[in-house]
């Protein structure tokens, strides 16, 4: 992107780029063309995360991150799945393959590259997106991966199936760093006649930026459709009977639960924040030396202020034994001048003789070392207190 260009000229540039890249997408085949929806099941929907009583857009970093990043592992399974996988185990679906096909973070665009945990810290303090947008010929990116699973049927009609084996083949199109597209494309096969059809769903999320290029809002779109691959006298009944459902998947389950992740996500990486804005270690992983610590200045997760909490305990325990060593080493010195003096004035005594004269000297030279040591030792001490 042209430095030179002002805010306004910036914004402009974004939303034509996204409109050009979503075009030429649309025409080549990557993306879903529109025949393929029979309806838009949510609406300009906002996502937005509350703090402090106000009400934030949530970034479309975040968003890639907590709900679609394979390699990230959400807060609604408690750490355990990453959210497809989640969703696929709270459905009682079993025997799951994934399978990654081109999916690799390594190939996101700057701007969905940035870790959780920053991602957060730019939203709570609504930094500016300007530096993080200047690759936009990096976009678009597409990445894709498939899940395959068996899934249960809760209550299956007479003579229906138990019992299907579906495919979800997703893709990640980052169109422009405001602008987020996944589609999925979804199919069955296990009974007679559901393997004529498939699913098509789109989830847009789109950004819209104050002049500032601080985010202003940010909009959820659904689109769903049912396309047949072959001619079937049921045809219209499929049809009806999987709107109906996906009218009820979408406003009653999925909105809710990525409201939730994303809610769980922001609170989380918030609460680490909060934490370590106050630290004041000297450790080489802490450049700064000054007492105050922004969100963006440190980032430090639990088990960074562990290994920190650590290290401080094994330096006080080896300072503990090297104090140790040197008392003991300090006595023992000390023990011995005080028996060379002794040995050494007892025969100056016991023979006045000019021979034992440097043996008497000596003794004396001893007993000041002795108290020259034990003065050392004690100014030690002081300090130390």
């Amino acid at each position: 992107m042209n430095p030179t260009l002002d805010m306004n000229d910036i914004i402009n540039q974004l939303k034509e780029k996204t409109k050009e890249n979503f075009k030429s997408l649309v025409e080549e085949g990557t993306l879903f063309s529109e025949d393929k929806f029979e309806k838009k099941y949510i609406q300009n929907h906002p996502l937005e995360y509350t703090a402090n009583s106000s009400k934030k857009p949530i970034p479309l970093n975040i968003i890639y991150h907590s709900l679609y990043d394979q390699d990230n592992l959400c807060q609604s399974s408690n750490g355990k799945l990453n959210f497809q996988r989640h969703g696929l185990s709270i459905k009682n679906d079993y025997d799951i393959v994934y399978d990654k096909k081109t999916f690799n973070n390594n190939n996101t665009p700057k701007y969905f590259k940035i870790p959780l945990a920053q991602c957060v810290s730019s939203l709570l303090e609504n930094k500016s997106i300007k530096d993080e947008i200047n690759d936009l010929d990096n976009y678009p990116k597409i990445l894709e991966f498939k899940y395959v699973y068996q899934h249960p049927i809760p209550n299956p009609v007479l003579f229906g199936p138990k019992l299907l084996k579906n495919t979800d083949l997703y893709k990640i199109i980052f169109i422009s760093p405001i602008c987020l597209i996944i589609e999925q494309k979804g199919s069955s096969e296990g009974f007679s006649g559901i393997d004529c059809f498939y699913s098509a769903i789109r989830f847009r999320f789109d950004m819209e930026l104050n002049q500032d290029l601080t985010i202003k809002k940010t909009l959820l779109n659904t689109n769903f459709g049912i396309n047949f691959t072959k001619s079937n006298w049921l045809q219209g009944k499929i049809k009806s009977s999987a709107l109906s459902q996906a009218e009820e998947g979408f406003t009653t389950k999925f909105l809710p639960s990525i409201s939730k992740e994303l809610d769980l996500t922001i609170k989380k990486y918030s609460k680490n924040l909060n934490k370590v804005t106050k630290i004041e270690l000297k450790d080489k992983r802490i450049s700064r030396t000054d007492k105050s610590f922004t969100l963006d200045d440190i980032i430090i997760n639990d088990s960074f202020i562990s290994d920190i909490g650590e290290e401080i305990k094994n330096e006080n325990q080896n300072v503990q034994v090297s104090s140790k060593n040197n008392v003991i080493n300090n006595f023992n010195f000390n023990m011995i001048l005080i028996i060379f003096g002794i040995f050494a004035c007892v025969l100056a005594i016991k023979f006045i003789d000019k021979e034992y004269i440097v043996i008497f000297l000596l003794g004396v030279i001893a007993f000041n070392l002795f108290s020259i040591n034990s003065k050392l030792d004690k100014l030690c001490e002081d300090k130390k207190l």
